[in-house]
C-alpha cells in the first residue's frame, strides 16, 4: 500500500522516519513544514532537500496581509495527501468572537491553520500529538474544541484520545526504555465508515499499558547504550567534571552509611538536618510533612549524617544538590551491596534523583540529560558519564546517526533539545501501522 503524508511542526522528522519505514506502508512525504533553522538543517540532511518545505505553516494558509486563504488557493499550496500528521503546539483559544462553531473558536492559533488545511485538502487520516497536559483537567476546554472542530469537518475521533509512552509497548512493537507519555489524536474521515477501528485501537493500547505495568521493569537501559570506545568524539565530552561527582560521591557514601535496609521514599532535604526542629508556620501542609519527616530521619541518624555532611562539606553544595530523591528501592531492597553506581542519576531543580537502570525518564528539551552510572555502562568504566546523543536518538527509535550527515551536524545542546521535542518513532509507527489500511 502507497500513501502520501504531510509533516507539519515536523521538527527533526520523527514522524517521517515512522511512516516511511512500515513495514507493510510505503510512504511518500510531499510537504514539510518547520520553522526552527537547525531542525531543518538535520532534517534535509537525512531525508534530502525537500520539493516542498515551508518554513511557516501560516505561508500555507495566509497571505502576506494575514488573512485566511480559501480552499482552492490553500490546495495551491499544499499537495494531496492520505495522512497529515502534526505535533503541533497547544494554544489557548480565544473566547472571542462569533463562535458559530468549533472551527471558529480556533482562530488566531497554529491549530486553526491545521484546520484550514485538513478543510482543504480532507486527508484520510489525521495523526496529532502533544504533551499529556492536553489531557489535564486545566485543558479540558481546549481539548473539547479540538475534537469538536476535528469531528465538525467530517472525521470520526474518540472522545478521549490515547495517551502511551514507548516504555509502554514491547520491544516487538518498537518500544523502547524511556517514560514519554503524550497524548495522540487519532481522525478518520466518516466516509470510511470504519470508525470502530479508533475503538479497536484504544482497547489495544489499554491492554498494552496495563501488560505494562507488569512487566515495565523488565527494560535495560545497558541494551540502548554504547560502548565508550564507539562514542563519537570521545567518552570524556560526556564525563562529569569535579563538582558534579564531589557530589555524586557525597551521596553514594551517604547511601552506604545509613544502616536502614529500606532509604527514606520522600525526598531528604539537608536543610533540615539541624538540631531545632524545621519552621513550619505558613507552609502548605505537603512541605510540612516533608520537613517532619526529614527532622525525625535526621534525628535518628543524627551523629552519622553530622560526621558525612562535614567530611563533604554538603552545607556548601548548592541548594539543589543539598537533595537527594532515592527511587531505587526495588534493586537495592536492603544496605547490603546499596549504591548509585549502578542506577540513573538525574540532576534536576528538584534535587538529584537515582532510579533503577530500568527505563529513563523522559528526554527533555532542557538541560537534564540522564547520568549513567559506571556499573551500568557497558563498558564498566570507573566514571560517571551523561547519555550521548547517539543513545537519546536511539530511545526516540531514530537512526543514532542522525546527527552525524553531512549539513546535519548540530551542538549536542541543540540535538538534546531537538530529541526532547521529538516524536517517539516507534510510537507512532505503532498507531500508524492500526489506524491506516
Amino acid at each position: 500500500m502507497e500513501i502520501k503524508f504531510i509533516d507539519l511542526f515536523a521538527g527533526i522528522g520523527g514522524f517521517h522516519h515512522a511512516l516511511t519505514t512500515l513495514p507493510t506502508i510505503k510512504g511518500e512525504c510531499v510537504l514539510t513544514c518547520e520553522m526552527d533553522l537547525n531542525c531543518r538543517k538535520v532534517y534535509e540532511a537525512n531525508f534530502g532537500k525537500q520539493n516542498n518545505f515551508s518554513d511557516n505553516i501560516r505561508n500555507l494558509t495566509q497571505n502576506e496581509k494575514g488573512e485566511s486563504l480559501s480552499k482552492e488557493e490553500i490546495r495551491k499550496n499544499v499537495p494531496g495527501h492520505n495522512v497529515l500528521c502534526a505535533g503541533f503546539p497547544c494554544q489557548p483559544f480565544s473566547k472571542s468572537g462569533k463562535q458559530l462553531g468549533a472551527k471558529d473558536k480556533t482562530r488566531g492559533t497554529l491549530f486553526h491553520d491545521i484546520i484550514s488545511i485538513i478543510e482543504a485538502r480532507t486527508p484520510e487520516y489525521l495523526i496529532l500529538e502533544n504533551v499529556k497536559n492536553l489531557m489535564g483537567p486545566k485543558h479540558e476546554k481546549t481539548l473539547e474544541v479540538i475534537l469538536d472542530a476535528i469531528s465538525e469537518l467530517g472525521y470520526e475521533v474518540e472522545e478521549k484520545p490515547i495517551t502511551l509512552s514507548p516504555h509502554q509497548l514491547t520491544k516487538e512493537l518498537d518500544g523502547a526504555p524511556q517514560v514519554r507519555e503524550r497524548v495522540f489524536i487519532l481522525a478518520i474521515k466518516k466516509s470510511l465508515k470504519n470508525g470502530v477501528r479508533l475503538q479497536t485501537i484504544s482497547k489495544e493500547v489499554k491492554a498494552l499499558k496495563d501488560a505494562a505495568k507488569q512487566s515495565q521493569d523488565k527494560w535495560r537501559i545497558s541494551d540502548y547504550l554504547v560502548a565508550d570506545n564507539s562514542i563519537k568524539g570521545g567518552p570524556q565530552r560526556y564525563r562529569l567534571n569535579e563538582q558534579e561527582l564531589a557530589w555524586l560521591e557525597a551521596w553514594d557514601e551517604f547511601v552506604k552509611i545509613i544502616p536502614d535496609d529500606n532509604l527514606p521514599g520522600f525526598p531528604i532535604w539537608c536543610e533540615v538536618f539541624k538540631k531545632s526542629p524545621p519552621t513550619t508556620k505558613d507552609l502548605p501542609k505537603w512541605k510540612i510533612n516533608f520537613l517532619k519527616k526529614n527532622h525525625a530521619f535526621y534525628k535518628k541518624h543524627e551523629s552519622l549524617i553530622n560526621s558525612w555532611m562535614e567530611k563533604h562539606g554538603v552545607k556548601s553544595f548548592p541548594a539543589s544538590r543539598q537533595k537527594f530523591e532515592w527511587q531505587a528501592k526495588k534493586s537495592h531492597g536492603t544496605r547490603k551491596g546499596r549504591t548509585i553506581s549502578d542506577l540513573v542519576i538525574q540532576m534536576r531543580p528538584s534535587g538529584i534523583r537515582v532510579k533503577p537502570a530500568t527505563y529513563l525518564p523522559a528526554l527533555v528539551a532542557i538541560t537534564q540529560t540522564s547520568i549513567i552510572g559506571p556499573l551500568v555502562s557497558p563498558s564498566k568504566v570507573k566514571e560517571y558519564r551523561s547519555l550521548t546523543p547517539q543513545e537519546a536518538a536511539k530511545l526516540q527509535g531514530m537512526p543514532t546517526e542522525i546527527f552525524s550527515k553531512e549539513g546535519g551536524k548540530v551542538a549536542d545542546a541543540v540535538a538534546f533539545k531537538q530529541l526532547g521535542n521529538a516524536v517517539n518513532v516507534g510510537v507512532v509507527r505503532y498507531l500508524a501501522s492500526k489506524l491506516i489500511t
